[in-house]
């Protein structure tokens, strides 16, 4: 789609190409604006009707997706959405890390780790589906992300499971038959979804099912040498084979329910899939049976499918299906070494002595495996919660003890569903003391460099355990202030330089706090003595509720010295035309200077300070008169006086 390797669209300028999904093209991009990096999603206009339904969805999907990223942390945030150069984009969060595609590729993963990222997406999928949004004044009643697979799950720098790429999200509300399988990826595709073009629900929750399949296996359920013969295996609605060892049987249980052929036969919805996903991990029993499983699997078969049918399908579909129900029965019996209730007794054979023992010990290593599971959860279920509470009373209450003790506590499982009340509690006392130090700075405009260092260290503790703006826009505010102090000891612009970048990506972070603006206003105040622009961001400072008189009285100084100079220097150059515009200068700096200590009136030296800088207006007033109006100077004067006598 973009040919060369940098090129701008709208104000995005590219640097790399990330991937391809459909018709949308994703590249690393500048936002040359803002100064930070973005995600940007292409799609390059076309008249085709496909283009324009892609299009569509993306625009709407755009929307719904900064929607959902406001009450979901899991979620790419969207920053920007529209048309420019003849190409639609979405510009959204950059999420640095590894998706599970790239993670797998090693081979299956634990399935500890494969379940907590499966109860994250269910969490994220729940509040899609459940969420309400007004958009262009029609209602939507819930989303589906409607392409869940392994590239749209990332785990990012912190551990953290994102789920990118709601571009295709449909409202429920306003859903839609599909002619085809737009947009989706085919082997994450339900059998509905295939056949019928239902995209819902039971969509997203059968992919999530098919990508958990993978995630413990390393295998897709169903598999096939091209697209299309996979399409149909899917579409047949033969269930796939149970997953293999060394998947724990609960979880096996789980998925066969998860990917059961006819929708009503799966987890209802997103709440019912993580509860059980959440009871195998604490070793509880699973709403999955298997004896209701096995007698479903073998009996189900499309209500529309008949003998005959079968009987005149195509001998390749024939065959693959056989192939399939084969690999299934294998399966089952590998699973459950025991004689099938159906079989003839005739043909059932006793178990060796071996056998039966192996069975047992089997058995019973399980059990031992589960209950050890069990156990460690809850374990560590009951110390997140006595460190919470200790948390909670102030028994520890220094940020350098909280976050060592934190540390030690997950440093297995960092991300751990059980660990994430006092993974809260944790980030907000990080949080919590760097604001001291912000508040600190506010109120007395002096904060020790090291104080800034150990701000600087509680909120990176802070955004690892919770990615946050507002934590990321208190982070860049912490560091702009090390970057000036820096810039002031050293004498080094470029560090001022860093720290005013700094300020202003902390201001877009952090678009209603005083603090930006007015760490702007005091540096353009000492360092830059950029007195115009510390004036506007003063006034911004104390829109979002900043009261302090301390650097209204700082610039009013600072005008009102510059004024002094300006009126100074006008007198080595009198009667040019150079005066007129130095003596201007001052007078409009004298006036500000005037406003700002009126306004403060009577903090510091405000009052004495008024009454010098209006003594000086007055003086700086004559003399323009003198100069606008020359015959009515004094030397004028005294001129035609000496003519008259004449």
């Amino acid at each position: 789609m973009i040919a060369p390797a940098r090129r701008q669209i709208g104000k995005y300028e590219i640097r790399q190409k990330l991937g391809r999904g459909g018709m949308a093209d994703v590249y690393l991009a500048h936002d040359t604006a803002d100064g930070h990096e973005v995600a940007l999603k292409l799609i390059e206009h076309a008249e085709d009707a496909d283009t324009r339904d892609s299009i569509e969805a993306e625009r709407r999907g755009a929307e719904l997706q900064a929607r959902l990223a406001d009450v979901d942390s899991h979620v790419a945030k969207i920053f920007d959405a529209g048309d420019a150069d003849g190409y639609f984009y979405v510009a959204m969060e950059y999420v640095a890390g590894q998706d599970l595609s790239e993670l797998m590729r090693g081979g299956p993963l634990e399935p500890a780790f494969a379940v907590d990222t499966a109860i994250a997406v269910a969490g994220t999928l729940e509040n899609a589906h459940n969420l309400h949004a007004t958009i262009g004044g029609k209602e939507f009643h819930g989303i589906v992300h409607g392409d869940i697979k392994p590239k749209n799950i990332r785990i990012d720098t912190r551990g953290q499971v994102r789920v990118l790429d709601f571009g295709i999200a449909k409202a429920l509300s306003l859903s839609r038959r599909l002619t085809r399988n737009e947009f989706g990826s085919v082997p994450y595709s339900s059998p509905e979804r295939l056949m019928e073009g239902h995209v819902d629900v039971q969509s997203d929750l059968w992919s999530l099912a098919v990508t958990l399949y993978e995630m413990v296996t390393g295998l897709q359920p169903y598999q096939a040498d091209t697209t299309e013969r996979l399409e149909r295996m899917i579409r047949s609605r033969i269930p796939p084979p149970p997953a293999p060892d060394p998947c724990p049987e609960a979880l096996r249980r789980i998925l066969v329910k998860a990917m059961m052929p006819e929708p009503e036969l799966r987890y209802a919805n997103a709440r019912e899939f993580t509860d059980d996903l959440i009871m195998f991990r604490t070793g509880g029993p699973v709403r999955a049976v298997s004896e209701d499983l096995d007698a479903t699997r073998r009996t189900t078969r499309p209500e529309h499918e008949s003998d005959e049918t079968r009987r005149t399908a195509p001998v390749e579909v024939q065959r693959e299906e056989a192939e399939t129900r084969r690999t299934a029965a294998d399966a089952r019996q590998t699973d459950e070494p025991r004689n099938w209730p159906d079989r003839p007794a005739a043909s059932r054979k006793p178990l060796s002595k071996n056998a039966r023992r192996a069975i047992l010990a089997t058995v019973a290593a399980s059990f031992l495996f589960f209950a050890w599971q069990a156990l460690s959860s809850y374990v560590l279920y009951k110390k997140g919660q006595e460190f919470e509470n200790a948390i909670a009373t102030e028994q520890v209450t220094d940020p350098n003890e909280i976050w060592n003790r934190w540390t030690e506590l997950s440093k297995d499982s960092p991300s751990s569903f059980y660990l994430r009340g006092a993974r809260k509690a944790v980030e907000q006392k990080e949080v919590e003391a760097a604001n001291r130090v912000i508040a600190s700075y506010r109120n007395t405009g002096a904060v020790y460099e090291n104080g800034w260092k150990g701000a600087r260290e509680e909120l990176m503790h802070a955004l690892l355990l919770d990615p946050d703006n507002e934590v990321r826009g208190r982070l860049r505010l912490v560091e702009g202030h090390i970057s000036r102090m820096t810039g002031e000891t050293r004498h080094r612009q470029s560090d001022i330089d860093e720290a005013v970048e700094k300020f202003g990506e902390a201001q877009r972070l952090l678009p209603g706090s005083p603090d930006p603006p007015l760490a702007e206003a005091r540096m353009d105040i000492q360092d830059l003595k950029d007195f115009d622009r510390a004036y506007t961001a003063l006034q911004l400072a104390e829109k979002h509720g900043y009261t302090g008189n301390h650097e209204r009285q700082q610039l009013a100084d600072a005008y009102r010295d510059r004024a002094n100079r300006a009126f100074w220097d006008s007198r080595n150059v009198r009667d040019l035309p150079q005066e007129k515009d130095l003596v201007m200068r001052a007078r409009d700096d004298y006036q500000r200077a005037l406003e700002l200590y009126q306004s403060i009136s009577p903090y510091g030296n405000s009052v004495s300070a008024m009454q010098t800088v209006q003594e000086s207006l007055e003086s700086v007033s004559f003399r323009l008169n003198e100069i606008e109006h020359p015959s009515t100077g004094p030397l004028n004067k005294l001129k035609n006086l000496l003519h008259l006598w004449q």
